[in-house]
C-alpha cells in the first residue's frame, strides 16, 4: 500500500507535536499542518491529503466545526476526515457522523492504533473511490530551488525544468522569490506587466483567478509568477502572501517551482517550509561548499533537513573540490548533477531560448533533462505521457 499523506489540522502546538510523535510510521506521511479557520480550507484541500485529522479539545467540538469541515467536502478528492479528542462523548461522536467524520478517537490512542485506524480507513476509502469509478486527484509538488551562494546557475536550472515539464504538458507555476534581483524574466525573455508585488497588494486577497491574471505566460506553457520590479519593491512582498500564492496554486497546478534567492529572508524561509522538496544548487568550488554547510545548518534548525536534495551544477572532471566532499559534508547523496558548459548556456540566455529548448542535443541540456525525469518519475510513477508535446515550442 502506498504512504498514507496526513495533514494535521488544530490550533494547538502541543497536539501538532503529538501528532508527529504517533505518527511516526514509516508507512504515513505528515505533508502539512494547518490552522482551524475559514482562510485555511483552499490550503487543506489543496495538499490533496488521504487523512485530514482534526485536533480538538472537547469542548470545541460544536455546530461551527462541523460546517467548517462539512463544507469542504473532504470525500470529493477521496480525503478521510477524522477527529481526535481529550474526551470523546456520544453527542460529539454523533455531531462528528452527521458531518461526515469518519471517527473520533481519543487524543490519547497509542501511536500503533492510530496508525492501524488510519490504514484500514484509508484502504475503505479508496475501495469505495475504485468501485465509483472516480479518479482521484493528484496532488501538486512544490519545488524550492535555493542556494546560498550567487552565481551558482540556480535560475538557470529552475527555469530550464519548469520549460521541461510544461512541454510535456504539465501545469507548470514558477515564482521568482529572487525579491530584489530576480531575473526570471529575462532568462524565459518575457515581459511582466504584473509582478508577485501587484498581486501580495490586491485587497481582494490571493485568488486562482488573480494569480492567473498575474501570471505571464511563456510560449512552453510556464505560468511566470515574476519577481519585483525595483529591489525597493521586496518588502511589499510577505510570508503571508507566499504562503497564500502556494496555498492558492496547489489547487490548480500540477508542478510549482520556486526560485528563492540567496538572502534567508522570511517569505524565502516560509518558501522552504511550505515546499515538498528543496535543491541545494552548488557549482564545485570551496565557496559554495562553505555556503552550503551554513545553509544545510539552516535547514536542519528549520527541521526541513529530509526535504533537503543535492543539485551540483557546473561541474568538471579536473576539480580540486569533488562532489564527494559535498556528499560528505552536509550527509545526501547528489541528487542531480549538470555539466559545465557555459558557452551553450551564454548562448542560450543572449537569444532570449532555455538551453534545453535552444542546444536540446548539448550535454547540458541532456542532465536537465534527467533532472526532469527524475522528478516526474518520482511524483507521477511513469514517463508517459499521452499529452506530452515533443518540440511543442520552437521559435
Amino acid at each position: 500500500m502506498d504512504k498514507i499523506n496526513v495533514v494535521v489540522c488544530t490550533n494547538d502546538t502541543e497536539y501538532k507535536v503529538a501528532m508527529k510523535n504517533k505518527l511516526s510510521d514509516e508507512g504515513f506521511e505528515i505533508i502539512g499542518y494547518s490552522e482551524i479557520e475559514p482562510s485555511a480550507k483552499t490550503r487543506i484541500l489543496g495538499f490533496v491529503p488521504d487523512v485530514v485529522a482534526f485536533v480538538v479539545n472537547s469542548d470545541d467540538i460544536d455546530p461551527p466545526l462541523m460546517d467548517f469541515i462539512e463544507d469542504m467536502k473532504l470525500s470529493s478528492i477521496g480525503a478521510v476526515p477524522v477527529i481526535l479528542t481529550d474526551s470523546v462523548t456520544v453527542d460529539n461522536v454523533n455531531m462528528a457522523a452527521q458531518a461526515g467524520i469518519r471517527q473520533v478517537m481519543d487524543i490519547n490512542i497509542s501511536g500503533s492504533e492510530l496508525c492501524n485506524n488510519l490504514q484500514r480507513l484509508t484502504q475503505k476509502e479508496r475501495k469505495y473511490s475504485s468501485t465509483a469509478g472516480g479518479e482521484r486527484k493528484t496532488r501538486s509538488r512544490v519545488y524550492a530551488f535555493f542556494s546560498g551562494k550567487g552565481g551558482v546557475g540556480k535560475t538557470t536550472i529552475c527555469t530550464n525544468a519548469a520549460v521541461s515539464l510544461a512541454s510535456r504538458g504539465k501545469k507548470v507555476l514558477l515564482v521568482d522569490l529572487d525579491l530584489q534581483f530576480g531575473d526570471a524574466d529575462m532568462a524565459l525573455d518575457v515581459e511582466p506587466n504584473e509582478t508577485i508585488v501587484d498581486l501580495s497588494r490586491d485587497q481582494n486577497g490571493v485568488s486562482l483567478d488573480n494569480l492567473l491574471a498575474t501570471c505571464t505566460t511563456h510560449p512552453s506553457g510556464v505560468q511566470l509568477l515574476a519577481s519585483p520590479s525595483s529591489p525597493e519593491l521586496a518588502e511589499y512582498v510577505t510570508s503571508e502572501a507566499v504562503k497564500s500564492v502556494l496555498d492558492v496554486a496547489r489547487n490548480y497546478f500540477e508542478y510549482i517551482l520556486m526560485d528563492c534567492g540567496c538572502s534567508l529572508v522570511d517569505p524565502v524561509i516560509t518558501a522552504l517550509e511550505n515546499s515538498d522538496t528543496i535543491f541545494m544548487v552548488n557549482d564545485v568550488n570551496i565557496l559554495s561548499l562553505k555556503r552550503a554547510k551554513v545553509c544545510m545548518n539552516v535547514i536542519q534548525q528549520l527541521n526541513q533537513k529530509e526535504k533537503a536534495h543535492l543539485i551540483i551544477n557546473k561541474n568538471v572532471k579536473k576539480n580540486t573540490v569533488k562532489i564527494d566532499d559535498f556528499e560528505n559534508l552536509l550527509g545526501i547523496p547528489a541528487y542531480a548533477v549538470i555539466s559545465s558548459d557555459f558557452k551553450s548556456v551564454n548562448s542560450s540566455l543572449n537569444n532570449g531560448q532555455p538551453v534545453i529548448m535552444y542546444k536540446p542535443r548539448s550535454p547540458i541540456a541532456k542532465d536537465m533533462t534527467e533532472l526532469v525525469d527524475k522528478i516526474v518519475l518520482e511524483r507521477e510513477g511513469t514517463l508517459k505521457n499521452e499529452n506530452q508535446k515533443k518540440g511543442r515550442w520552437i521559435r
